[in-house]
């Protein structure tokens, strides 16, 4: 019975069709961290996690006062940062910050850490991040 094309790639076929080095894929690939998950699935449609991206750190906040304040904090960080104010979609502010980075692991995580500390500090929530893909 013939096979139909791509229908049994081995991962090592699907690493090298990968612009992330295979040793950075063996890493992801062995972790359970939310990051981590995000990173892996990047880079299995194509993103090439040696080079900078723009990952998109996304907050829901209750008021507007504590939305302003959060990002004064986040531009003081060197953050490119909009509210969006809330809708039918969304009933609460939503703040997300952004800027241009090599979308390191533990960067990541550090960073994780930080924004949990910093919603708390703003009775806010952390919804984490996203990025689009550069090959």
């Amino acid at each position: 019975m013939p096979r139909q094309a791509g229908s049994c790639l081995s991962s090592q076929t699907l690493e090298r069709s990968m612009p992330t080095p295979p040793e950075l894929l063996a890493v992801l690939r062995g972790s359970r961290d939310p990051d981590a998950m995000v990173l892996l699935e990047m880079a299995k449609v194509g993103a090439d996690l040696r080079k900078p991206h723009e990952p998109e750190f996304v907050f829901e906040v209750g008021s507007q006062v504590d939305a302003e304040a959060m990002a004064n904090e986040l531009s003081s960080l060197d953050y490119e940062v909009q509210i969006y104010e809330p809708n039918d979609d969304n009933p609460e502010y939503q703040v997300i910050a952004k800027r241009l980075m090599v979308l390191d692991l533990q960067i990541l995580n550090r960073l994780s850490i930080q924004f949990e500390m910093m919603a708390d500090r703003y009775e806010a929530s952390y919804d984490g991040w996203g990025a689009e893909v550069v090959e």
